[in-house]
């Protein structure tokens, strides 16, 4: 049975928008060797795209969006959820005024900006379309992400938005950005699906999914570790996700030559 890494993105394999050769190489013998590569990231389809293609990565399948869109190779969608109509425009003109953050709006197919107070370009998200709040109107959003550096900004903007809509989102924390997805969403959540679909051609006469290991350094990786059978944390990893994990290593090429001596 084939074995399955499903691999964070940015503070992982991603660094400055540049996957290093090691790294690239070991992911390329893992799938040589008939294992499957999952990418399981916050970022759209269309900055996925953006990113591992002039990176060169190929994989198997990806978990985008936070768990809200699945994707194959080819960057075509096989499932799709997305925010309740008009919910993403209230939440922009809520945030309209706050200082200290940065806003996007997430259609599938690209990623928007709505606002900037810092006025400077993040390395996680760096390709987006100027979008006022009047033009939301007419789109469907699957996502609401926001930079926000200050921890106590941050907690009230959490706080404050899930007090209105906790029904209807999930607020996830990755790195310096806030995520707002629909409810329901998460790493895990995505990756479960990707595995249901997985299980039946798993292998002759078994209905189970292949042994999945996740790698990931951020919040929003815990439900993804949660759900696999090997969780794997980064050195800089918080404490929270060390101790979601089974073992920390200091690289996807680390784990993925550990995997394939041990086969």
């Amino acid at each position: 049975m084939p074995g399955l890494i499903a691999t964070d993105l940015d503070g992982t394999i991603l660094f400055d928008r540049r996957v290093s050769a090691a790294d690239l190489a070991a992911m390329e013998r893992w799938r040589a060797a008939g294992n499957l590569l999952v990418v399981n990231t916050g970022k759209s389809v269309f900055a996925t795209r953006d990113t591992l293609g002039p990176a060169g990565v190929d994989f198997d399948y990806a978990v985008t969006f936070t768990g809200a869109v699945l994707i194959d190779s080819d960057y075509s969608i096989l499932s799709a959820r997305y925010l309740p109509d008009g919910l993403a425009r209230e939440i922009v003109t809520w945030l309209e005024g706050v200082e200290g953050l940065t806003v996007f709006a997430t259609t599938i197919e690209r990623d928007h900006i709505l606002s900037d107070t810092y006025g400077e370009v993040s390395p996680i998200l760096q390709v987006f379309e100027p979008m006022r709040v009047e033009q939301m109107d007419g789109h469907r959003f699957i996502g609401v992400p926001m930079r926000v550096r200050d921890d106590d900004v941050r907690a009230r903007l959490v706080e404050g938005m899930t007090e209105r809509w906790g029904p209807a989102i999930e607020v996830v924390r990755n790195q310096e950005f806030l995520d707002v997805i629909p409810a329901g969403c998460t790493k895990g959540s995505g990756l479960t699906e990707l595995l249901g679909r997985l299980a039946p051609g798993s292998g002759p006469g078994a209905d189970q999914p292949p042994e999945t290991w996740t790698i990931g350094d951020s919040w929003n990786d815990i439900p993804m570790h949660e759900v696999a059978d090997h969780a794997v944390a980064l050195p800089w990893s918080p404490p929270a996700v060390t101790e979601a994990c089974e073992r920390t290593v200091g690289s996807i090429a680390e784990l993925i030559d550990s995997l394939l001596e041990g086969r």
